[in-house]
């Protein structure tokens, strides 16, 4: 038998008809061998702290995670899927862009870290002695890992190209370090 939670979560302040405030996070200590947690959700942008310099604004994500024990820690599998505003690194002009990305990884006890280095089979590790498992962390860092490093609205898109204004009128500050150096031309000859 398969446990499942539902839930749409809301900033730690919100309040449930009942008083209580709702969850977004597993505790990692009640999955057990036989019964990985499964959770379908939906995650406020608010929740997600996203880097305001990269991404202006986002759409809820949706969620889909299944936490499962392993011998030595957990295996965290699921899909998220949303929109993020980006900036056009060329035109500067805004755009939209769909994430929807499958995910997997390990969870181990940094007791597990071999030698205070991470080899190249650890790359899909994540290493944590928290009990419990953030959703919002969980989305966060997967919408960050998606983000482009040079987000462009299209593959067609040019270039803003600026003039710069030619200015026919001199600095009037110049004037007397120009007579100057006259002078001194005048006085080698």
């Amino acid at each position: 038998m398969q446990k499942y939670l539902v839930s749409i979560f809301y900033p730690s302040s919100y309040k449930t008809s009942f008083g209580e405030a709702m969850k977004r996070k597993v505790n990692l200590s009640e999955i057990t061998y036989k019964e990985p947690i499964k959770v379908k959700t939906v995650l406020q942008p608010s929740l997600l702290d996203l880097p305001k310099e990269e991404v202006s604004s986002s759409s809820p994500f949706n969620l889909e995670v299944e936490i499962s024990k392993k011998p030595i820690g957990y295996e965290v599998k699921g899909k998220i899927s949303g929109e993020v505003e980006l900036t056009c690194s060329r035109c500067l002009k805004k755009f939209n862009k769909r994430i929807d990305k499958e995910f997997k990884y390990e969870l181990m006890p940094t007791s597990e870290l071999s030698g205070g280095q991470i080899k190249s089979g650890e790359l899909d590790i994540k290493f944590s002695d928290e009990t419990v498992l953030d959703l919002a962390e969980v989305v966060h860092e997967q919408v960050v890992l998606e983000l482009p490093v040079k987000p462009l609205c299209s593959n067609e898109c040019k270039e803003v190209k600026y003039e710069e204004e030619s200015v026919n009128e001199t600095d009037k500050r110049w004037d007397k370090l120009k007579e100057l150096r006259d002078k001194l031309k005048e006085k080698e000859k």
